[in-house]
């Protein structure tokens, strides 16, 4: 990491065991948090929905459009092919982006020390016993926007059944933006969770009860597209009531909060979609483990026995598929 970023000053290796020295802060990436684990979201839900977002910008403005041809004259068979489109631009990605796998989040399990992330259907996971994290900032330089601070805060796991199959996966969701003090406080905030306690404050002292702080970190994380473009409402709002006047940014913000509502609209249906078929995705040596009263041991204490009685299944439907096969092939007339 130190020859790919030139500036050991601008690399931290982060352990699991030790203190970061930094408060905790994990702001806009926490999807949940409860007694048994905590959920990071990943850049890749964070566009789930972008197809469907663009079919409701698009077939709700030609909807409208529609709508006042229909109201203020004849309506020509060129409008009604317009309709047309319009419905299929809002069906068509709708559908296609709903009937997909969801885009599953990082999992820390508290009660089982583990850290779980599902590749393309393909498990992948890590202890926390032991566990180090690289966190590095680096200057991307562009000939329009100049030079930008990007960073990232990465950990290794390896594939269930695979041990020796490892990936490097980052858990500061998007790069763009993210300095080093940032990505250490997001480290500090996980490893709080695993090691101090499900509910801790700002400054990371255990609670016995989820707090503001936690709270606050919750609401940020939740946060959708829907809520920020409502949220930009406020800003005409607020102004009005300081008196003051109105800014153009304000108005800039207010009118393009009603402009991409249909866009906005259409990717919460789809995340919402997502987000109910979370938990059924994952495999059930997961899914028990995430239950308040599941089993504590972790992956790698189950991995060979569990691939052995899964190779065991496999191996009980062969030779029953051949039995049936063999059955029909006597049954059946020459």
């Amino acid at each position: 990491v130190v020859d790919k970023v030139g500036d050991s000053s601008r690399v931290r290796i982060l352990k699991g065991s030790s203190n970061s020295g930094s408060y905790p802060s994990l702001p806009g990436l926490l999807e949940a948090q409860n007694e048994e684990y905590l959920s990071l979201r990943t850049a890749s839900a964070d566009l789930k929905g972008i197809f469907t977002g663009m079919g409701f910008l698009l077939g709700g403005y030609g909807f409208c459009l529609f709508a006042l041809i229909f109201l203020s004259s004849d309506v020509s068979s060129i409008d009604w092919w317009l309709l047309f489109y319009s419905i299929l631009a809002i069906v068509l990605p709708l559908v296609w982006e709903t009937s997909r796998p969801p885009s599953l989040p990082i999992i820390f399990n508290r009660r089982t020390q583990e850290i779980y992330y599902d590749r393309k259907g393909q498990l992948y996971h890590a202890i926390w016993e032991g566990i180090e994290a690289a966190a590095y900032e680096y200057n991307m330089v562009n000939q329009n926007t100049g030079s930008m601070p990007h960073g990232s805060l990465e950990i290794i796991l390896q594939k269930f059944g695979e041990p020796d199959d490892r990936i490097v996966l980052s858990l500061s969701g998007g790069a763009a933006g993210r300095r080093l003090a940032t990505l250490i406080s997001m480290w500090e905030y996980v490893r709080r969770y695993m090691t101090v306690g499900p509910w801790f404050d700002e400054a990371g002292r255990k609670t016995d009860q989820i707090n503001p702080f936690i709270e606050k970190t919750l609401k940020e994380g939740r946060m959708s597209f829907l809520d920020y473009e409502r949220s930009n409402r406020e800003y005409l709002a607020q102004e009005r009531r300081e008196g003051n006047g109105i800014s153009g940014t304000a108005v800039f913000l207010w009118v393009g909060s009603y402009l991409f509502f249909p866009m906005a609209y259409g990717m919460e249906v789809v995340q919402r979609s997502d987000r109910k078929k979370t938990m059924r995705q994952w495999p059930e040596v997961v899914r028990v483990r995430l239950h308040p009263n599941g089993p504590k041991t972790r992956l790698i204490d189950i991995e060979e026995s569990y691939l052995v009685q899964k190779e065991k299944e496999e191996q009980q439907k062969q030779k029953e598929l051949e039995e049936l096969h063999e059955r029909m092939r006597r049954t059946l007339p020459r």
